[in-house]
């Protein structure tokens, strides 16, 4: 929708430029009434996506950080686990020298 507005602009647009140009009056005041109307219209439109956009990039941006996190805490989570199992080794290598 937003494209067929923005061509609905432009062409009002161009045609107001050569109307202008012409020197033509009549009919003007309307047609940049209407242009003006469409263009805010069209803002409208192109302003709403512009905020799902954003939105849609702050909620990813905070699931991507909170997935970081996660997964620190579970590196750490392994890492303490491979500790306990590397002192757990050598707890019962040692058990096993002879005193």
């Amino acid at each position: 929708m937003s494209a067929e507005l923005f061509e609905q602009v432009k062409s009002l647009s161009l045609e107001l430029r050569s109307l202008i140009r012409q020197g033509v009056r009549e009919g003007v005041d309307e047609r940049i009434q209407r242009r003006n109307e469409l263009l805010q219209q069209w803002f409208s439109q192109i302003s709403e996506l512009i905020d799902m956009t954003n939105e849609q990039q702050l909620f990813l941006e905070n699931l991507l950080q909170e997935e970081q996190l996660l997964l620190e805490d579970l590196q750490q989570e392994q890492k303490g686990i491979a500790s306990r199992q590397s002192g757990k080794k050598k707890l019962s290598q040692y058990q096993q020298l002879p005193h």
